[in-house]
């Protein structure tokens, strides 16, 4: 059975590309282009002036805009950490990584996207997208290292939620935005030494997490 990464898209992109525009998209991501339209900018961004206005702009031209591989666009802590650049077996990645998006559905690493905003909790797009990428998971086991918001894009038969936990004076909380990085580590072990049985989570030590058998735990 062949295993799949879920990781979450970055709110962070480079901007610009070096590959030439999508000028058109089919179904879901067409749709979810049209509601964009539609929908009242500060509700759907969340963001003020010039940040506002650039968020609007770069949705406007999403379809003129130029395209680069998604490993290059998203910018953020977990992708800072997975280092993809350094890694030897690039193509591991390549096959075994899927990015949960809010605009393309299941993103592969090497496919091609304009920059774009919207977060998979806006205008419904995680409801959008379950049907469509839950067949894509069939047959497959997942290694699932999405937040909750994404994690209601998708639905799958075989699978592990892994989670990053912190524990204060007897109190779990979740690692939250200290999680990232450590995230990020977890899946480029992952490829590195060809992980993907749950069962050997135990030899990922590092930043002080540990794997108790349901959740990767540090104390603080």
């Amino acid at each position: 059975m062949k295993t799949i990464i879920l990781i979450p898209p970055s709110e962070g992109k480079a901007e610009g590309g070096h590959n030439t525009p999508l000028k058109a998209v089919s179904g879901i991501t067409a749709d979810l282009i049209e509601a964009i339209k539609d929908a009242d900018p500060k509700k759907l961004y969340g963001l003020k002036e010039k940040a506002l206005e650039k968020a609007i702009a770069t949705n406007k031209e999403v379809l003129n805009s130029e395209t680069m591989p998604a490993i290059e666009r998203y910018t953020g802590v977990v992708y800072d950490a997975i280092d993809y650049q350094t890694l030897k077996n690039k193509s591991d990645f390549d096959k075994k990584v899927s990015i949960v998006s809010g605009l393309f559905g299941l993103v592969s690493p090497t496919d091609l996207i304009p920059n774009y905003r919207l977060k998979i909790d806006k205008l419904k797009a995680a409801k959008l997208w379950i049907d469509s990428n839950s067949e894509q998971l069939k047959d497959k086991f997942v290694i699932d290292l999405l937040p909750q918001a994404h994690r209601k894009a998708v639905k799958y038969e075989n699978g592990i939620e892994v989670e990053f936990v912190l524990k204060k004076a007897g109190k779990k909380m979740p690692a939250g935005h200290q999680g990232k990085h450590i995230k990020g580590r977890f899946v480029r072990w992952l490829i590195e030494n060809n992980i993907t049985d749950p069962k050997q989570f135990k030899d990922f030590e590092e930043d002080g997490y540990k794997w108790t058998g349901e959740v990767f735990l540090k104390e603080v």
